[in-house]
């Protein structure tokens, strides 16, 4: 019983400072929730980085995880939530004014308010899940960590299916031209060799030189004395000689000397 009037008293405690404060400020509370000013029941408190961010979600993971659920995300959903910004799939942005959601905390405990609307020019992180036909748009204001919600409808995208490809029209086999059912075999012109568009004039075979055939002459030479000549021969010395026989000319005088 005592636990529960603690809880009790601290939801009623909470509830009368922002009531207090809307009320003050000129808010109207019976519409949606004006939030003056951010970080009087901060989640994860004011923050100046990614890396910061990524650290008070580690640090303060199972608070976290039950605003996602308060929000209406699943199991699924805020686990990829939390890959998304330990991953820093987050963007830097300027928070809406108006939030469908937005989760807080107090004494340690989570709760959230519906139609909430908050100060302009404030900053923080976004990131979106895609839920069936909507998107999830996540913001973390950095200057409280209230993970807040705005739901918007994903845009269609018409389905145009893709243009049907005529069937390929048919070919010939191959090795054959032209088309069905006018099929052929190419063949080079007439005095051509070769298959079309290889076609070449033929070149004419070299004639070998003819074979020549060795044909050896035997030649017998016949030494024949002629004995008719003999008779000549001895003429000849005979009268050849006798002719020109003589005794030798005289020696020349002897050269005298001058007078002296």
């Amino acid at each position: 019983m005592s636990l529960f009037s603690g809880s009790l008293k601290r939801i009623l405690c909470a509830s009368f400072v922002f009531t207090y404060a809307f009320t003050l400020l000129g808010g109207r509370a019976d519409a949606q929730h004006v939030l003056p000013v951010l970080g009087t029941a901060p989640l994860l408190g004011r923050m100046s980085s990614t890396s910061e961010l990524q650290a008070r979600v580690a640090e303060r993971r199972q608070m976290f995880d039950i605003a996602a659920l308060d929000l209406g995300l699943t199991q699924a959903e805020t686990s990829q939530l939390v890959t998304q910004i330990m991953s820093g799939r987050v963007r830097w942005v300027r928070i809406p004014r108006h939030l469908d959601a937005m989760t807080w905390a107090w004494d340690g405990s989570v709760y959230m308010y519906r139609d909430v609307v908050i100060p302009a020019d404030e900053y923080g992180w976004e990131t979106d899940i895609r839920v069936g036909s909507n998107i999830h748009e996540l913001f973390i204001p950095a200057a409280c960590g209230n993970l807040s919600l705005v739901e918007r409808s994903a845009p269609q995208v018409s389905y145009i299916p893709p243009p049907v490809q005529p069937p390929p029209p048919p070919s010939c086999p191959s090795g054959m031209m032209g088309n069905p059912p006018n099929c052929y075999v190419p063949a080079c012109p007439p005095g051509y060799m070769g298959t079309p568009p290889n076609c070449e004039v033929p070149q004419p075979e070299a004639t070998p030189p003819p074979q020549l055939t060795r044909v050896v002459v035997r030649t017998e030479v016949r030494e024949e004395f002629a004995w008719w000549l003999v008779p000549l021969v001895f003429l000849g010395f005979f009268f050849g000689g006798h002719y020109h026989y003589g005794p030798p000319p005289p020696p020349p005088p002897p050269v005298k000397c001058p007078p002296p």
